[in-house]
């Protein structure tokens, strides 16, 4: 009996304690003014796309105030949903960390000249996690509907019928995508990809990469166009085989009117709505894994 009251005690102390430590990050991101992306149970709805920034937090929940809906509905209090945030230790070198946890939707609050609010569980545990360039994830070749990397020179001219590394390739694993992320991605291509095409990468060197993705999630782009610059070069000296290390620098939206792809620098070395759908992926392999929570 004495040992059942003293394991307790221990439990409640150490509830407390890591109460207390959610609540010292959350009030971390509420000055801050994070970003927290919201995955819903995608088996209750298909709403993606979705963020928000924390107006106030206590024991009882937290208040958000959402961004990329105009107004949410009553049927989803009570639902599950998955909240990624990053906050920024500036005492550690501007060390950037990252967290997700798992709550309930408690109220909907929708105003008629402010984006609709929700009030949240406060949540028993923040786990680490990556949002950004750093999830990386190795991707099923059938998540992409196509792939293929040119060759980028100063010209900016390269035929696009005839990419250096095309899905054919993929297909027949002359080349893989070993990880992919919302800041680049790493590929490994072989000896006989590399004498066929006559690569040689060094670093620095720029790729041309377009893709699309076999899954269409609303509100998430669907068409990538996108320059890699080679970062690093791991070469296999038994094989031949090498694997590149691929930044995203520029980012390119072929115009509906003309065809044109519009270039512009990549801001924060992350494309935002890559890391959402790459999020997905994450949640729904952990959810699918039976580990999310």
């Amino acid at each position: 009996m004495v040992l059942d009251l003293f394991r307790k005690n221990i439990s409640s102390r150490e509830e407390e304690q890591q109460r207390q430590k959610n609540a010292a990050i959350l009030d971390l991101a509420l000055l801050q003014r994070s970003k927290i992306h919201i995955q819903f149970d995608q088996t209750l709805t298909n709403l993606s796309g979705v963020s928000g920034t924390i107006l106030a937090l206590n024991t009882n929940g937290i208040i958000l105030e959402l961004s990329g809906v105009s107004s949410l509905k009553d049927r989803f209090i009570g639902q599950p949903l998955t909240c990624f945030l990053k906050i920024v230790e500036r005492d550690d070198r501007h060390r950037e960390i990252f967290y997700n946890f798992q709550s309930t939707i408690l109220r909907v609050k929708n105003l008629a000249d402010k984006p609709p609010q929700i009030a949240v569980s406060f949540p028993t545990h923040l786990q680490g996690a990556q949002r950004r360039k750093s999830l990386r994830m190795k991707p099923d070749l059938q998540q992409f509907a196509h792939i293929a990397l040119w060759k980028y020179d100063s010209s900016g001219g390269f035929d696009i019928a005839k990419p250096t590394v095309g899905l054919s390739h993929f297909k027949s694993t002359h080349a893989s995508i070993e990880n992919l992320s919302a800041g680049g991605l790493r590929i490994t291509l072989r000896k006989a990809l590399l004498k066929e095409q006559g690569i040689a990468p060094q670093k620095g060197h720029r790729f041309i990469l377009f893709t699309t993705f076999s899954e269409i999630i609303p509100k998430i782009r669907h068409e990538y166009w996108l320059v890699c610059k080679v970062n690093n070069i791991q070469p296999n000296p038994v094989s031949g085989d090498i694997i590149l290390g691929l930044e995203f620098v520029a980012n390119g939206v072929r115009q509906p009117e003309s065809g044109k792809v519009e270039w512009s620098k990549i801001e924060d070395n992350v494309i935002d709505d890559l890391a959402q759908r790459i999020y997905q992926w994450h949640v729904n392999l952990y959810r699918n894994k039976g580990i999310s929570g």
